[in-house]
């Protein structure tokens, strides 16, 4: 898994890396919700509606898988399931603190209230983040102005209605601050980020037999962005007939900014240039005064969904998932849309797990969508598992995805309203920037077909347990474009392969100690430097944990990624938590202490083709506290 954080709030996560601009390939679902935003492409990892303590486990699919897990499952699948009311019960309370200002505190309560079992909770994080950031000579080289605020409340609960329904009911609020250091080459205040997120989601499960089951589940999720600045422009920038000479030309504009002369162009072009060059001259030196006013990136999204889903047990050799869904997307942004869009999905998917014999298992399955954007793809998976033995078994698979472009790629009205401007250009006092940017909205679904080669063996007389796997990925159709107000040409031009190979192997050593490692070697083709933006052909990890029966509990953790030659740079943390349970009546009390070491206090990363983003902390090593009471 390649993962860049650029900023504090700001994390690239992509599985096999490739494109770091906006890493729109991987599906996250928790609890069956998908936290990926298709609207504008992105997960919002800093403030997932999700408290850690709450988290039951982590399941990694690696590799394209939308019949099990909806849309936008290519490249691999992050599933995130929270733990059940019925698991826990009684309170909880964690405080943190550490270095960079670090402070958490978390409160949790779990019980019944007559047939219902309930869990909820609340948290509070904050911390400074990197010390330094680029800003690209915006703000200082290196500003100190990367903290984040985040509030989160969820609610879960199920409750028995019958002996054959269940109904699972949950609910989250995150609310959070987050400092940004840059938003354009203008600003003169920094644009911080104010994002506000509420989810509500009802599962219904009714159990015919044994062998059969329905389930039906309903979510809306609703999702605002607030974030603004001042910026100072000159003046002419803001003349109307400097817009329509930009929609026509964008180079002559970029041209007359950097105070030339253009010319040689169409006759057309050459009009709207003479009126632009009119427009400036008419104003005198009132046209290179600059002016300043607030603008903003505000956006807001909507998503309700609701799915069916049947399950039938043929037989012990015979099992069947199937299901529609329907869900319906709605973004607002007077910026980037210039008003609100919305698009419906339509979907069907189907699964058929089949074991012609006892050393053989066959998983087949197909997801069909159709949207009103761009069209109605196709994603097929086939899997075959051939059982050497009880504890060795061997897989064939090969799958396809698709990855259907998002609202703003498809449908992108951009512009820029500056308002209260001093002085004022305009008599209302508020005026649009030149530079626009509209979408053609003719992209079709990125694709992707997968093909893999693993092994699982486990080895119980050494404690070991072993999975590798070789793959040759194929992707086209993609859209590798940065998307920016001065160049928003997004194409389906992009293509990559992606080769290699990856292990990984578990250990018990002996009576309390525990080993996990794990290495992967990618190969990157492609036809485009975008798409190698994100990129380690060499990324590996080590984990070491050893429990005593005294209740002590230490573990290290290692982890490293290779330099790319495209100016990302090489990563490298060491972990080490120690930690020790006590026992006071009927309460569980755990300190908990980690020391985290970077290999290079600063590092690399990708922001464009001819530019890098530096970022990283004066101290190499950082420490956090944590203390946690159960009872």
């Amino acid at each position: 898994m390649e993962v860049t954080q650029l900023t504090n709030s700001d994390y690239r996560i992509n599985y096999h890396g490739t494109n770091i601009y906006s890493p729109r390939r991987l599906n996250v679902l928790i609890d069956g919700v998908s936290a990926y935003r298709s609207a504008f492409a992105r997960v919002d990892w800093a403030a997932l509606p999700v408290s850690i303590d709450d988290i039951q486990r982590i399941e990694v699919t690696r590799g394209p898988n939308s019949a099990s897990y909806g849309p936008n499952s290519m490249e691999a699948v992050v599933n995130i399931i929270t733990k059940d009311p019925q698991a826990v019960d009684g309170a909880a309370v964690r405080a943190t603190a550490g270095s960079r200002d670090l402070g958490e505190g978390y409160a949790r309560y779990a019980g019944s209230i007559g047939a219902t079992r309930l869990r909820l909770s609340a948290e509070h994080t904050e911390n400074k983040g990197f010390d330094r950031v680029t800003s690209f000579g915006n703000s200082g080289a290196f500003p100190d102005h990367d903290g984040i605020r985040t509030d989160r409340f969820n609610w879960r609960s199920t409750t028995e209605l019958t002996a054959q329904d269940q109904v699972d009911l949950q609910f989250s609020l995150v609310n959070s601050k987050q400092q940004q250091v840059v938003a354009d080459q203008y600003q003169v205040t920094y644009p911080d980020v104010g994002l506000r997120e509420r989810d509500l989601s009802l599962t219904w499960r009714h159990t015919v037999s044994a062998n059969q089951e329905f389930r039906v589940q309903a979510y809306q999720s609703e999702h605002k962005n607030r974030e603004g600045w001042t910026e100072c422009i000159p003046a002419f920038a803001f003349l109307p007939e400097l817009g329509a000479l930009w929609r026509a030309n964008p180079d002559y504009v970029r041209t007359i900014i950097a105070g030339g002369q253009p010319s040689g162009d169409s006759a057309q072009d050459n009009a709207l240039l003479l009126q632009a060059l009119i427009a400036i001259r008419l104003r005198g030196a009132a046209a290179l005064q600059t002016t300043c006013g607030n603008t903003n990136n505000d956006y807001s999204e909507r998503r309700r969904d609701i799915e069916l889903q049947h399950t039938y047990v043929f037989s012990n050799a015979l099992r069947v998932v199937s299901g529609l869904g329907l869900r319906r997307d709605q973004a607002a942004s007077a910026t980037y849309l210039g008003g609100t869009v919305g698009n419906t999905t339509w979907r069907a998917f189907a699964n058929v797990e089949y074991r012609p014999f006892e050393t053989m298992s066959v998983n087949a399955g197909g997801f069909y969508q159709k949207d009103d954007l761009t069209g109605s793809p196709f994603s097929p998976r086939v899997a075959l598992n051939k059982h050497l033995d009880a504890n060795n078994t061997v897989r064939f698979v090969v799958s396809r995805a698709d990855r259907m472009p998002d609202i703003i790629e498809q449908r992108a009205n951009w512009s820029y309203l500056t308002t209260n401007m001093t002085p004022p250009v305009t008599s209302s006092g508020s005026a649009y920037f030149a530079q626009s940017a509209l979408a053609r909205g003719n992209l079709d679904a990125e694709k992707m077909l997968s093909r893999e080669i693993g092994y699982s063996g486990n080895f119980p007389q050494y404690g070991l347990m072993v999975d590798a796997k070789l793959f040759d990925d194929h992707l086209t159709n993609l859209i590798s474009e940065r998307l920016t107000l001065d160049s928003f040409s997004p194409t389906n031009h992009g293509e990559a392969r992606l080769r290699g190979a990856e292990i990984q192997a578990d250990l018990d050593i002996t009576t309390g100690w525990s080993v996990h490692a794990g290495y992967t070697r990618l190969n990157n083709r492609s036809n485009d430097p975008q798409e190698q933006t994100q990129y380690s052909k060499n990324s590996a990890l080590l984990g070491v944990a050893r429990s005593f029966d005294s209740g002590w509990r230490a573990g290290l953790s290692l982890y490293w990624a290779g330099a790319a030659p495209n100016g990302q740079s090489r990563y490298g943390r060491q972990d080490l938590t120690v930690s020790k349970t006590f026992r006071i009546a009927r309460a569980t009390l755990t300190p908990v202490l980690t020391v985290s070491h970077l290999s290079d206090r600063l590092t690399t990363s990708v922001y464009d083709i001819d530019r890098t983003v530096v970022n990283g902390y004066s101290d190499a090593t950082r420490y956090a506290a944590s203390i946690r009471v159960s009872y």
